[in-house]
């Protein structure tokens, strides 16, 4: 188990959330936070020059504190790993294409990205869907115009491609997904009557099914992470999505064959790690006084993978109250403590660090012809992508060679 503090949209208020995670280890110091991970809108401005390139009138233009932490006057008590959302520091994020530290404990995933910390693998995709930039290259450079300024963060279909073919290797279930966006249509998961009553202005959208992102729904079905953590639309909303049995309609769709062959697929199926058949959906509010922008949860890992290197670092859907595991920050004199098992309350030796997924590394590897700095960039591959254990192995064997130890 790892605890994690998930954040909607930080606006810079960094001082705040790191604040707020404070409080909650000194409710609870021997179960203290580990990881703390924020849904987008992270503004990680240095300078005036990055807060040029932050899309939004010049009047909400604030230079916030992350500068503090870049300069390391302060740093962050907890590792925190981001995805960028419509209001970022632009121009410091384009230079971090395929994820990286911007600052001491802080990491950015990228345009996408997948990692692992502590047993727990995460993915990610930043930015907002727009459909006129889906297939557009990543054309735009400094400086930006008004039109560049707000293109630079739309989802590419090239990440969406690259994100899509993780797990083919490496069956690690895929634990967490971190987006800004909400995926299209998971409002029907969830209380809708709720969500209407809080953002009335969403029911022509929800009508229309343009709620959300089509690359944000195509991608929640095909990885089926075990949790799904949003931002965007400053509302707490919690959903879960039952995916469909994939053995069950692999069986139907060979009604014909042998019981023999039935006792073979039962077996390879105990063999290899089970799909989650749930999604546990939460979107959270912006930081900003009595709203719900934190939770605390007690994660499990995705399970034991051989291929990572390191590198220097049941939700209640009327409610959006989680599991006994998991508190609302928001009404810490509300939240209950559970029995702990000897694997929660172990500490750990030294802090969770960021590991290498290498077959992440294999996709990019085998997906660089595709990236384009043009507009009009060349379409991904209509047929599935192959990515097999020999790519796996290269990856390992040149990481080793770059450090042996």
């Amino acid at each position: 188990m790892v605890r994690v503090a998930v954040v909607g949209c930080a606006h810079g208020m960094l001082d705040d959330i790191y604040a707020t995670v404070n409080f909650v280890n000194e409710m609870d110091p021997e179960n203290p936070v580990e990881l703390l991970l924020c849904c987008g809108d992270f503004e990680c401005m240095r300078n005036m020059r990055d807060l040029e390139t932050l899309a939004c009138p010049p009047k909400y233009r604030a230079l916030h504190a992350f500068h503090r932490y870049y300069k390391q006057e302060k740093t962050a008590p907890v590792l925190t790993i981001f995805v960028g959302g419509n209001h970022e520091a632009s121009g410091y994020l384009k230079e971090l294409h395929y994820g990286g530290w911007v600052a001491p404990n802080m990491f950015y995933l990228g345009a996408a990205g997948v990692v692992n910390v502590a047993g727990l693998r995460i993915a990610g995709l930043s930015g907002i869907y727009k459909q006129q930039h889906y297939t557009a290259g990543h054309f735009e450079s400094q400086p930006f115009d008004n039109n560049t300024m707000r293109s630079v963060y739309h989802v590419r279909e090239l990440e969406v491609f690259q994100l899509s073919h993780i797990q083919q290797v490496d069956k690690t279930s895929l634990g967490v997904f971190l987006s800004h966006d909400w995926p299209r249509g998971i409002e029907q998961y969830g209380n809708i009557p709720q969500l209407l009553h809080r953002k009335p202005f969403f029911e022509q959208e929800i009508r229309t099914n343009t709620l959300g992102s089509p690359a944000g729904e195509f991608l929640m079905y095909q990885l089926r992470p075990q949790y799904w953590f949003a931002a965007h639309l400053h509302v707490k909303f919690a959903a879960i999505v039952v995916h469909p049995d994939q053995a069950n309609d692999a069986a139907k769709a060979t009604g014909g064959e042998s019981s023999q062959t039935d006792k073979n697929e039962e077996q390879d199926a105990t063999r290899s790690p089970p799909q989650p058949a749930t999604t546990k959906f939460l979107a959270l509010d912006k930081c900003l006084p009595r709203r719900e922008f934190m939770q605390i949860l007690d994660l499990p890992g995705s399970g034991h993978s051989n291929e990572t290197v390191t590198e220097e670092q049941k939700y209640d859907a009327d409610s959006a109250a989680v599991s006994a595991t998991e508190q609302n920050i928001v009404h810490p004199d509300e939240a209950t403590k559970t029995e702990q098992t000897t694997s929660q309350t172990k500490k750990r030796s030294s802090p969770p660090k960021i590991m290498f997924d290498l077959e992440w590394l294999a996709i990019l590897r085998a997906t660089h012809h595709l990236a384009s700095s043009n507009k009009f960039a060349p379409r991904v591959p209509q047929e599935e992508m192959k990515i097999e254990d020999k790519d796996i192995e290269w990856h390992l064997a040149t990481v080793k060679k770059m450090d042996p130890y």
